[in-house]
């Protein structure tokens, strides 16, 4: 098979699998909150992100640095597994040692969080062994294998969840098989999909070997990517779970479930669209990071897709946010007006994603940890006054600024690597968008029927909409960038 139908081919696999994988993942996680209400999740979503906050402090970037030196894979291969071995055993410890911690400082409120935050260390150890093997089935586009490895653990990882809480495991079926996007840090995902990975690409464990002419330019390369990732991204976008376990808002019970619940729904655009993307764009624009002509015809035509279905999706559920809340349980209605504060966050986070990305694949880590730095600055004094000053509503609202300042500093980062093609990728999308809510505020106006015909009707109707105008716009567009992207990848066949 050629490179350039090997790479169009990976694109379909990775879009076809992670729809699939997320799409199973929308319906268990559902079923399984459901089941177990919003109590069951205050404490161990506190336990999660003290876990998350601390678990990426071991994290250099493996996976791209190993994309990024690509051409030279096999002098540093083993060196590469050695660093991540050795940085994944010291994370572990550390975050355990947290757990424990917490646990003897305060073992009424801690006892359950610690034992989340144990339980998640220890796999996500495991997990990280598989790294370098993930990354060259990455190096070598095998997406189709992956996607299948990925989608399958997720499934029944999921399943192995619900199934547990139906037979009475309460919370510890959480631990089991995780919930939502979560759940790739559960026993059975890290069980199913590490050992796929390594008996495809497997690794020699032992002796270990290091490099230290390629430790220290790995170690180099990651130092920006640690500081922006392990430090500061995830800082960003969970410090105000983290600020919201410890203040709270005495309006509603279970205020961190609630608003986890709501941030994951609204985090679907970016899920669904920028991160499937992402998960195939990187390894592609670290293929292509030398030839600057290439590498803005495919940012353009990548960022145009990540906007116009991230768009749709964000829509869909601003509109139907209460509508998608009575598939619950009532304890949950609470999170719907929680979504719509969300919708700044919604629109912009997927546009940050990509962009960080490009810049991780052209080894500009540094300007990343800028980027974050500027945002966790921010964070860091307007979330917990936003919080005080009008609760979760305040707070949702203080994360979508967060990711403006984030997206306003991507984009013009990326005016060093990149021409953006602004008029192709957002005129038509924004102004079908505009359109679209037009049409809801209509049929709101005049419509009223019970919850779930509005659910399938308004969403038939928006969609309509959106796509129709786009189409309208853009037919000709769609085919010319898909002409394109074929012209674009055909390098090494025509050499």
């Amino acid at each position: 098979m050629t490179t350039q139908h090997k790479i169009v081919r990976s694109f379909f696999y990775t879009i076809g699998s992670g729809y699939a994988a997320r799409l199973c993942s929308l319906v268990i996680t559902f079923l399984l909150k459901d089941e177990l209400g919003p109590e069951v999740f205050e404490l161990t979503v506190k336990g999660q992100v003290i876990f998350i906050l601390l678990s990426s402090l071991r994290d250099f970037g493996w996976l791209h640095s190993l994309l990024h030196f690509q051409d030279r894979v096999d002098e540093f291969v083993q060196t590469h597994f050695a660093l991540n071995f050795a940085f994944s055993l010291a994370g572990c410890l550390l975050t355990c040692a947290v757990g424990f911690g917490l646990y003897c400082y305060q073992p009424e409120t801690y006892t359950w969080p610690a034992v989340v935050i144990g339980a998640f260390s220890l796999f996500y150890f495991i997990r990280s062994l598989t790294q370098t093997s993930e990354a060259l089935l990455r190096m070598d586009f095998e997406f189709g294998r992956l996607g299948l490895f990925h989608g399958l653990a997720t499934v029944v990882a999921l399943a192995s969840a619900l199934s547990a809480a139906w037979y009475g495991w309460g919370r510890w079926s959480l631990l089991l098989g995780g919930w939502g996007t979560f759940s790739v840090f559960s026993g059975v995902y890290t069980l199913v999909y590490a050992s796929a990975v390594w008996y495809s690409r497997p690794i020699r464990l032992w002796p270990l070997h290091l490099d230290w002419v390629w430790a220290r330019r790995l170690l180099d390369y990651g130092k920006w990517f640690w500081l922006a990732w392990g430090v500061l991204l995830n800082f960003i976008w969970y410090y105000d779970k983290l600020v919201l376990a410890f203040i709270g808002d005495e309006r509603y019970e279970a205020g961190l479930a609630l608003y986890d619940h709501a941030w994951w729904l609204m985090q679907f655009p970016t899920a669904i669209i920028a991160h499937i993307v992402f998960a195939y764009s990187n390894t592609l624009y670290s293929r292509y990071q030398a030839d600057r002509d290439r590498l803005s015809e495919l940012f353009s035509i990548m960022m145009g897709i990540i906007f116009r279905g991230s768009s749709l999706v964000a829509l869909l559920l601003l509109a139907n946010a209460y509508e998608v809340m009575a598939l619950l349980k009532t304890e949950w209605a609470a999170a719907a007006p929680m979504m719509v504060w969300l919708a700044g966050y919604t629109f912009l986070r997927p546009l940050f994603d990509d962009g960080i990305g490009l810049l991780w694949a052209v080894g500009d880590t540094r300007r990343t940890a800028g980027i974050m730095g500027a945002q966790a600055l921010f964070a860091l004094l307007i979330v917990p006054v936003a919080v005080l000053w009008k609760g979760v509503e305040g707070l949702a609202y203080s994360m979508g600024v967060v990711a403006a300042i984030g997206v306003g500093g991507v984009f013009i980062g990326l005016k060093r690597y990149v021409h953006i093609a602004w008029r192709r990728v957002f005129v038509g999308p924004l102004f079908a968008l505009v359109l679209a809510i037009f049409g809801n505020g209509v049929y709101n106006h005049i419509c009223n029927f019970p919850w779930w015909v509005d659910l399938i009707l308004r969403s038939g109707i928006l969609s309509l909409i959106y796509v129709g105008i786009l189409w309208l716009l853009e037919r000709e567009a769609i085919a010319a960038n898909w002409t394109q992207l074929r012209h674009v990848l055909r390098e090494e066949d025509g050499k």
